[in-house]
């Protein structure tokens, strides 16, 4: 990848003749939504034409707050003496993140890592270096605590130094040909989320990386790991059940792409996603006492990757409900079996087929979904059919507030929690809690900051559906609006415009609706003032929550993973 060497280790041999190259020797390759399309020989996959393809970098931190820039050997043939980040690699097939970004960091530094978040999910980049050779990587960018004494292997790594991070950033906006293409796309986007950055001198000095301490006891991408295995082994399970029961040839009409029920649905929660309600339950768990390295970490893990299945359930009936195309920058589960009907000139009709197939599947995943809580405790089973019977409210109210064209807060306020707030942010947070056996002041805690979040996440979750980038957000600009939605930027809109912006949105889901009065109004709803409302009601939010932090009974390091945590939900582009 762009990182350090992981990216380029086929600089150092040329290429075997073998045929089909051991996993560790593939990299993957995705489309421009991000979907693994194939897989490719690592040491021949960089060239004048490098495909894109997924990887990871690094950016690590010493006890003192200062972070770690590596000079790339100068033997290296493409961008030899350079100054980069820590390190970089790509994950192997079906190796989750977390697992590749150790093991990588093992190989080229002989130390291991804590605290390890996940900060820029969406990075990507294309760089040239001097010798044509491409690099064109989907890269997400984590940070993390140094675990150990460096111990660099010098085919890789020509020198070190920790610096300040306030001198880096400058440094590299000085002198930027001086640092990996890359790293210099990096920081500036690091530096905007530096308060998710363990710029803070450690307290009590360096971890002991043989300590039980290292790297177990908080840390939110251990968690996420396992989320993702489990997820594997209940697809496979699906997979295994399902085809002692399925008649031969059922699968047809949908063909091998995306291939029947379970192998569709494995995909989709193979692409992982943001994994907001899986980080929820993990900073609800830590902040209530709970630890990754004890049994009851087993018991949030299965509730993470139950949410999880059931968000995709969510998204799939919400597209088929509000016939929305796209999803997460791909066609949406309805258009996509659509189609494949139509490719097989089959019988009926075939939007009708794609929405019965896509409800089939949201059907199997909140199956599934349910079949990961029944062994959780009580307690916890109880607050997970709660949290369905409220998104399902959330849903019919969003529905019959569009249809009656709902104008008032309250409303709007309603749908945003029940819909948004409260299965996204409040309801993991309490799941985490009872898991980590929490006291009832934690849960309390929880809930309060819970509410706060809740709200900021729905509220951006507006803004991004009507003035989101389309390449970001993996869905059309101004769906919201087009679809009519009782949002709380719908209802300011009906307060505040007038003239021909009033009549769009008296239009809007009629048929006399026109083509352009959805840009029509994103314009007139930000020249209102309303954008710039929501971003002052984001704030606020987002300053109360933090303000429930610093006057609670919950752990430290639970509290400083909610504040990371908050800000990144606060202010996504995505």
């Amino acid at each position: 990848m762009g990182g350090m060497t992981a990216e380029h280790e086929h600089e150092q041999r040329e290429p075997t003749h073998d045929s089909s190259p051991a996993p560790d020797d593939l990299v993957v390759l995705v489309d421009d939504a991000g979907e693994q399309i194939g897989t490719a020989d690592r040491l021949g996959v960089h060239g004048t034409d490098t495909p894109l393809h997924r990887a990871f970098s690094l950016h690590l931190f010493d006890d003192r707050g200062r972070v770690l820039i590596t000079r790339r050997a100068l033997e290296k043939t493409t961008w030899p003496g350079v100054w980069t980040n820590a390190c970089c690699g790509h994950p192997r097939p079906d190796e989750p993140l977390g697992q590749a970004v150790r093991r990588r960091l093992q190989e080229e530094l002989g130390v291991q890592v804590d605290d390890l978040q996940l900060i820029l999910p969406h990075f990507r980049y294309r760089a040239v270096d001097a010798s044509g050779v491409v690099e064109h990587e989907l890269c997400p960018v984590l940070v993390g605590r140094l675990v150990g004494e460096l111990d660099p292997d010098p085919a890789e790594v020509a020198e070190h130094a920790w610096v300040d991070w306030g001198d880096l950033v400058v440094a590299a906006r000085a002198t930027p040909a001086v640092y990996s293409p890359w790293s210099i796309l990096q920081l500036p986007q690091l530096d905007a989320e530096r308060t998710r950055l363990p710029l803070d001198p450690l307290p009590g000095g360096p971890v002991d990386p043989e300590s039980s301490e290292a790297g177990v006891g908080t840390d939110v991408a251990l968690t996420l790991d396992k989320v993702d295995d489990l997820l594997r082994e209940e697809c496979s399970w699906i997979e295994g059940v399902w085809s002692t029961l399925a008649p031969a040839g059922a699968p047809d009409v949908l063909g091998t792409e995306p291939g029947d029920l379970p192998t569709w649905l494995h995909g989709l929660l193979g692409r992982g996603g943001k994994r907001i309600r899986p980080q929820m339950c993990h900073w609800g768990f830590i902040a209530s006492g709970g630890r990754v390295d004890t049994r009851c970490h087993d018991t949030i893990v299965r509730a993470a990757a139950a949410l999880e299945t059931l968000h995709l359930f969510a998204l799939i009936h919400d597209d088929v409900m509000d016939q929305s195309d796209e999803r997460r920058g791909a066609p949406a589960a309805h258009v996509v079996a659509a189609q494949r009907h139509r490719e097989a000139d089959a019988h009926g009709s075939a939007d009708r087929f794609g929405e019965n197939i896509a409800i089939l599947l949201g059907d199997l995943a909140h199956c599934e979904a349910d079949r990961m809580v029944h062994t959780l405790p009580s307690e916890m089973r109880t607050y997970w059919y709660e949290l369905n019977l409220e998104l399902i409210v959330g849903q019919r109210a969003d529905l019959t507030g569009a249809a009656g064209a709902r104008t008032d807060l309250a409303h709007s306020e309603a749908v945003a929690a029940l819909k948004s707030g409260s299965y996204t942010v409040q309801r993991p947070l309490q799941l985490g809690a009872l898991a980590a056996n929490g006291t009832a002041e934690q849960r309390k805690a929880l809930e309060r900051y819970g509410w706060h979040l809740g709200r900021a996440f729905a509220w951006r979750d507006d803004v991004l559906g009507v003035w989101g980038d389309h390449t970001v957000t993996g869905k059309p600009s101004g769906d919201d609006l087009r679809e009519g939605k009782a949002t709380l930027i719908w209802v300011l809109g009906s307060e505040r415009l007038t003239g021909e912006a009033a009549a769009a949105m008296a239009r809007v889901g009629t048929p006399e609706a026109r083509a352009d009065d959805i840009p029509l109004l994103q314009r007139a709803l930000e020249e209102a003032g309303v954008r710039e409302e929501l971003e002052a009601r984001i704030a606020a939010e987002l300053e109360a929550a933090d303000a429930v932090l610093d006057d609670s009974s919950l752990t430290p390091e639970g509290v400083a993973g909610l504040r990371s945590t908050a800000r990144s939900i606060a202010w996504r582009s995505a």
